[in-house]
């Protein structure tokens, strides 16, 4: 079952204010500054949308005008933790600012959902608005290919959502720079901050800002010296060798190997690295026997059991892999990080870059952080009991769409033993070894 499915949109909705909102797109300046949907930054334009960052809500959105003249807005806002949504025209003007008007979505022609909107006024627009929907609601947005939106039992518009991955990517990419402080949206702040693409992530040490530095660490091999190797774990995401694995266990590889159960070695080429996602695509000269499938539908809930297979503590523990298993014990990581989740499994270094898969064996995640200390305000540190992390799915499916390589989704099926869980997990994993001169 999907984010629409079922009628469970998020949290409730909540009547908006807005006294002199700006224009939804291209609306700068102080005048307009401090609404819920001004463009008090922009950041970039990705397939269609434009990206900008909002100082209201401490987040950002992507945001693009179709042909009818309607706007789509959607985004994170950091105040709650939880998004938004908002179409508007300059012709809806039979919508009141803060009446509630029943609203349904169709996607795709098939899914729907039925809920309520809030009227709103934006500048010269009438919108209707979602507020305080789940996060989870921006990824699985992009999930569909065509959005249709009918109010109060008639047709309002339809609307292609091409591009709406990159968008997504891009918005979080945002959102997770305006959290470091990377992009400055206060007003205060003169200097243009510079635009860049969701391709083209920060240097890993300004990506370390997003987390406590005691409180969470990758989960990688020991540090790299020169001429030293080091290793990870991957998976592979289709037939062709494409392999999956964190950006850290690959920073700074002269060469790249990986490994199969079989036994077989081959050298792997880096297609493409993102230090901001903390992700990175391999490309195996060999043809695996087998590779993973993301979960589509339903995504992974809270308390969900997860299983984890990879290849820690290489050289230390058995070079045939390790299981471990748990559960799905947050829906966000650090900061309140959206792309991120957390996961009781008991990671080591050497974990990083394997899938997290739920049980019935498709991929919910990529290992990507563990946390074993955090200071407290007494001076004294904390040690921390199996607080791991791991990349959403989501986020590495908009990650290799962004980088054109094809992977596989389908929905879950039903719950397998957890050996066979295991047994499938090691077919599709591999040890990554990293090599510097």
């Amino acid at each position: 079952m999907g984010l629409f499915e079922g009628g469970a949109l998020g949290a409730s909705l909540r009547a908006l204010v807005l006294g002199g909102a700006g224009m939804i797109v291209g609306a700068t300046g102080s005048a307009l500054a401090g609404t819920p949907y001004t463009v008090d930054r922009e950041v970039d334009t990705v397939r269609g949308w434009s990206i900008a960052a909002n100082a209201t809500r401490k987040g950002c959105f992507f945001a693009a005008t179709f042909q009818s003249g309607t706007t789509i807005e959607l985004g994170f806002d950091m105040r709650q933790d939880n998004a938004f949504m908002l179409f508007a025209n300059e012709t809806w003007d039979k919508v009141e600012e803060g009446s509630t008007y029943k609203l349904k979505l169709i996607f795709d022609d098939r899914k729907s959902w039925n809920g309520k909107a809030v009227g709103v006024r934006v500048g010269k627009l009438y919108g209707l608005a979602l507020e305080g929907i789940k996060s989870e609601f921006v990824v699985d947005f992009a999930r569909y290919s065509t959005i249709q939106v009918d109010y109060n039992g008639k047709r309002l518009d339809g609307f292609n959502l091409a591009g709406t991955r990159a968008a997504v990517q891009a918005a979080i990419s945002c959102t997770q720079d305006v959290q470091a402080g990377r992009i400055a949206v206060s007003g205060d702040d003169e200097e243009e901050t510079p635009r860049r693409p969701p391709a083209t992530p920060a240097p890993r040490e300004e990506a370390k800002e997003e987390k406590p530095e005691k409180a969470e660490k990758p989960a990688a091999a020991e540090p790299k010296k020169t001429g030293s190797v080091s290793t990870g774990t991957g998976f592979f995401v289709n037939e062709a060798g494409n392999l999956v694995t964190n950006a850290h266990v690959v920073e700074d590889c002269d060469e790249a190997q990986v490994k199969l159960p079989d036994g077989r070695t081959a050298k792997a080429a880096i297609l493409a690295r993102s230090s901001q996602n903390d992700l990175a695509v391999l490309k195996a000269d060999l043809k695996p026997t087998a590779f993973a499938h993301f979960r589509s539908g339903a995504q992974i809930r809270l308390g969900d059991p997860i299983v984890l297979f990879g290849y820690p503590l290489a050289g230390e523990l058995t070079i045939t892999g390790n299981l471990s298993t748990g559960l799905v014990s947050a829906m966000a990581g650090p900061g309140e990080d959206v792309t991120r989740m957390q996961i009781s499994a008991p990671v080591q270094s050497g974990n990083s870059g394997g899938a997290v898969v739920d049980q019935s064996g498709h991929v919910v995640g990529v290992v990507v952080a563990k946390a074993n200390t955090r200071a407290r305000g007494d001076g004294n540190t904390e040690v921390l009991q199996n607080v791991n992390f791991a990349i959403k799915s989501g986020v590495a499916g908009y990650f290799l769409d962004a980088n054109q390589i094809s992977y596989t989704q389908e929905p879950a099926d039903a719950d397998k033993a957890t050996a066979d869980v295991a047994a499938m997990a090691k077919d599709f994993t591999a040890l990554v070894i990293c090599r510097s001169r």
